[in-house]
């Protein structure tokens, strides 16, 4: 067979009809170059080995190796997994202390180098502490920066948490630095008066705190009538009403955590009164328990026995809420939710609280604590209705005169609050004023509102005094609060209202001649010392002298009046 020279692509032909199949593809292979021949083999190769490959890779797949998982089951400690430290600055944290270790790295040295008088980074911050110093703030919080600040092993003094309460100011840059260097303007421990607690108010604290952990009960509550049980020595007097347990471990727990301790604090000391060994953070953990064991499927806390139990349950939900805040442990969250859930639901449409879910009447003593654990649910990224801080606002503004900023309890103008044949003989005072500015410093976050001025007013006509029938804990405790709010640490209305308000404490707390009661406040002097006892007396005022660093001011620090 001739052959054309072609310089275009070679073609192919198929035999003609009636040809041998066999000698056509024979004759096609003689007259096909070398090298075709060759990579047409190859081809042939990959082929076939793709082939297998794909048929393993099948195989595998239909028969995969099945490997048994073990399920691990949950388990919630109330403890710290591991201590905090920082190794490479030698601080001590949580009773763990660790001291640099050393290594080969070269030092290096600036001879010219002149020594400065302060610390700074390079952002022309003239505080004296260079951004990134503030070592208080080591977090309580595994792996993240929402832990207090303070109370911890070795560091005497409050704890400063610069997001529980109703914000304002400049928050808490902490570690990374912070407006001033951080907060420690809001304690400056041993300046006298003002706006900032003193060591005397601090050592006042102590005492307080160490009388509610001595009358702890052994399930972890606190008993209003039950807590002289726990007494060392001579026993204690101030029963109060078992009806409102709940409530008093809620504010005992309350003042603990204001204070800055939490169920991870690991700080101990041995009580002067019973010399028993006592830790504090085991004293919340155990109170902490006991809110959650007596949590009904709705969320209220403390039952419903009681004809006044959202008492119970908003102070209750409070704490859990600000322990949940303070140390974000997810052990604490779905209880604080749930909390915060029942709240809301028995809230009275479109008003406000009272004594029991879904009343058909409201009051403003028992929306006020509603309100303050709204709040911190609110800050401490917990879910709140806004609809019920709108019935809150709307049932204060309904109790508020116009004219004068007074509150009423029940209806507006009412007179004083008592309870017949207990306390009709006291003083009345402004209590539902101060709680009427509390929640509209809370909900509104307006310092032009003339109620707030006109209901300082009030409170500055009425201050506090430790004299017959004119003590009154509970409005001494939301004058605090309420003023602190609207004027800041250093408005002078605070001030002269803090000066008479530890004038009126201080002198007045039982001391270490008092045996087992050292460290607390009497109850039967009290207007409604009748009901809560000698463990609400002592957890409301311990909790009025931490009005400094418990909440910081809606208007922020620099506020002045």
């Amino acid at each position: 067979m001739s052959h054309e020279n072609k310089t275009e692509e070679e073609t192919v032909t198929a035999p003609e009809s009636g040809a041998s199949f066999t000698h056509w593809v024979e004759d096609q292979v003689r007259n096909t170059p070398w090298w075709m021949l060759s990579i047409a083999f190859h081809l042939i190769v990959l082929a076939g080995m793709t082939v297998i490959t794909f048929r393993e890779e099948i195989r595998s797949i239909e028969k995969p190796e099945i490997i048994p998982l073990a399920r691990a089951e949950k388990k919630y400690e109330l403890e710290r997994p591991v201590d905090l430290f920082e190794a490479s600055r030698g601080v001590k944290f949580a009773g763990a202390e660790r001291t640099p270790e050393e290594n080969d790295q070269p030092i290096i040295d600036f001879p010219e180098a002149k020594e400065s008088n302060r610390n700074e980074s390079a952002n022309d911050d003239d505080h004296h502490q260079m951004l990134g110093q503030d070592l208080d703030a080591l977090s309580s919080a595994w792996g993240d920066m929402t832990g207090h600040k303070g109370r911890q092993t070795g560091r005497p003094g409050p704890g400063v948490y610069d997001v529980l309460g109703p914000g304002g100011g400049g928050g808490g840059g902490a570690r990374h630095g912070g407006p001033f260097g951080g907060r420690e303007d809001l304690r400056k421990v041993g300046q006298p008066g003002g706006g900032v607690p003193t060591k005397t108010t601090e050592n006042a604290v102590t005492d307080g705190l160490r009388w509610l952990a001595r009358h702890q009960g052994p399930s972890g509550g606190w008993s209003a009538q039950g807590f002289h049980s726990q007494c060392s020595g001579s026993k204690c007097s101030g029963e109060g009403y078992s009806d409102f347990d709940s409530g008093e471990t809620g504010l005992a727990l309350l003042a603990f955590l204001g204070a800055g301790y939490t169920h991870l604090t690991r700080e101990s000391y041995v009580d002067p009164v019973s010399g028993k060994t006592i830790s504090w953070g085991t004293t919340i953990k155990d109170g902490l328990k006991w809110l959650l064991q007596n949590q009904d499927a709705e969320g209220c806390f403390g039952g419903r026995s009681s004809g006044k139990y959202m008492y119970n349950h908003a102070i209750a939900a409070l704490a859990m809420t600000e322990a949940y805040g303070l140390t974000q442990s997810p052990l604490f969250r779905d209880a604080a939710q749930k909390g915060i859930d029942f709240l809301i639901a028995a809230q009275s449409p479109y008003k406000a609280w009272r004594y029991v879910k879904l009343s058909d009447t409201n009051d403003t003593s028992v929306t006020g604590w509603c309100v303050m654990a709204l709040k911190s649910a609110e800050i401490s990224g917990l879910r709140v209705s806004r609809t019920s801080y709108d019935g809150a606002r709307a049932w204060i503004e309904e109790m508020t005169d116009s004219t004068y900023g007074k509150v009423g309890y029940r209806t507006r103008g009412d007179g004083k609050v008592v309870v017949e044949g207990k306390n009709e003989d006291w003083d009345g005072h402004e209590a539902m004023t101060a709680v009427g500015m509390l929640c509209r410093a809370f909900i509104d976050h307006n310092d032009k509102d003339p109620m707030l001025a006109h209901g300082r007013n009030l409170l500055m006509g009425d201050l506090p005094a430790y004299s017959g029938k004119k003590i009154d804990y509970y409005y001494w405790y939301y004058g605090s609060l309420a003023l602190f709010q609207v004027d800041g640490a250093e408005g002078a209305s605070f001030k002269k209202w803090n000066q008479a308000m530890t004038g009126a404490l201080l002198p007045s707390q039982r001391t270490s001649k008092d045996g087992c009661a050292r460290g607390s406040w009497e109850s039967d002097t009290d207007r409604w010392g009748f009901e809560g006892g000698r463990v609400y007396a002592t957890a409301i005022n311990v909790l009025t002298l931490e009005v400094y660093y418990r909440y910081e001011s809606a208007f922020g620090s620099s506020k002045r009046r």
